[in-house]
C-alpha cells in the first residue's frame, strides 16, 4: 500500500472512530432551554434520526471505500444526496409554531427573520451535501479507490465538519454540560 492510501486509510478510519464515539456519547442528550442536559423519555425526534440515517450511509461510504466497492459507495452517495433534501423539511416544517427543534434551541417560532437567515444558512448546507456527495458518487464511477476517499473526505471536511461546527458542537459547551473533557 503506498504511502498516500496508507495515509487516506488511517484519516478514514480515525474519522469513522470519531463518528461512532461521538453518536455514542451524544445521541441521547439533548439540550433544554436553560441550558442543561436531559435525557430524551421516549422522544423519536426526526432530526436525531435522519441524522443517523446519514451518518450510517456515511458509514456505508467508507466501509465501501476501503473495500474498494465503489459500485456500493456511488449508490450509498446517491443515498445521501436523497436524505439531504429531507434537511429542510425535518428542521423547518410547515408551522414553525409545532417546532420542537426551535423550542429546544431557544428560537422564538414568530422571529420570521431569524428563521428565514436559518433556512438560508441550511439551505447552504444542503447544496453543499449534494454537491460533494455527487462529487463522492463521480469519483465512485470512474473505479478510482483513491480519488473516491478524496472527494469523501472533502466532503466530511467542506460539510458535515462545519455544519457541526456551527450549529451542534456549541450546545455541548453550554451550562451543565458533560462532553468529553469536561
Amino acid at each position: 500500500m503506498s504511502m498516500i492510501k496508507r495515509k487516506h486509510f488511517i484519516f478514514g478510519l480515525v474519522v469513522l472512530i470519531v463518528a461512532g464515539m461521538g453518536n455514542g456519547i451524544f445521541s441521547y442528550r439533548a439540550m433544554g432551554s436553560a441550558g442543561k442536559a436531559a435525557e430524551h423519555e421516549g422522544v423519536n425526534e426526526p432530526t436525531q434520526e435522519l441524522m443517523k440515517d446519514i451518518e450510517k450511509r456515511l458509514t456505508n461510504m467508507l466501509s465501501g471505500i476501503l473495500e474498494n466497492n465503489l459500485k456500493y459507495v456511488a449508490n450509498e452517495a446517491g443515498a445521501v444526496v436523497d436524505q439531504s433534501y429531507k434537511i429542510n423539511e425535518t428542521f423547518f416544517p410547515f408551522d414553525p409554531k409545532k417546532n420542537e427543534w426551535f423550542k429546544r434551541a431557544g428560537i422564538d417560532p414568530k422571529d420570521d427573520g431569524k428563521i428565514t437567515k436559518l433556512k438560508e444558512e441550511f439551505a447552504l448546507y444542503q447544496s453543499g451535501i449534494i454537491y460533494k456527495a455527487l462529487n463522492v458518487r463521480k469519483a465512485a464511477m470512474t473505479g478510482n479507490q483513491e480519488e473516491t476517499l478524496k472527494a469523501f473526505t472533502d466532503m466530511i471536511e467542506k460539510t458535515c465538519f462545519d455544519c457541526h461546527k456551527k450549529n451542534r458542537d456549541w450546545l455541548f459547551d453550554q451550562p451543565g454540560s458533560h462532553g468529553p473533557g469536561r
